[in-house]
């Protein structure tokens, strides 16, 4: 079972799953007084806003952060002529990412659910292939 860690503020929770990280430091990034890898507990949320920590979380590349409200307006998806408008982000040098939850079947036949992101690798060399790794960065 993969291992998964919540942080809390106000009606937001942050999920964090350590193995499906790639160390993009996207969220450092975009908010470094929150997400501060050298110190424990290692996101920080006490002196920010729930907007700020979902934007940032919002940016990470590989689905290692995501978020869950427990308010009921946090769940409405946007629609596109009634169907759900699935985002995909290309990275210079990196993987494709596609913001949106996806079932992934791979060529063994094996489903897997991806909640709302997944991170695939373009240079081949992912060991978690045909998920990125960060493996193109060296």
């Amino acid at each position: 079972m993969e291992k998964k860690i919540e942080y809390t503020l106000k009606d937001l929770t942050v999920i964090w799953k350590p193995e499906t990280c790639i160390h993009s430091a996207n969220c450092i990034k975009a908010l470094p007084g929150v997400f501060k890898p050298k110190e424990r507990p290692w996101i920080q949320m006490n002196d920010t806003t729930v907007e700020a920590v979902m934007g940032a979380v919002d940016k990470c590349p590989s689905g290692a952060l995501s978020y869950t409200r427990s308010t009921v307006e946090a769940s409405i998806v946007p629609v596109v002529e009634d169907q759900e408008l699935i985002k995909v982000n290309l990275i210079d040098n990196g993987p494709v990412i596609v913001l949106s939850a996806l079932e992934v079947t791979h060529p063994d036949g094996t489903v897997e659910i991806k909640e709302r992101r997944a991170s695939f690798c373009r240079c081949g060399k992912s060991e978690k292939f045909p998920f990125c790794d960060g493996t193109h960065k060296k």
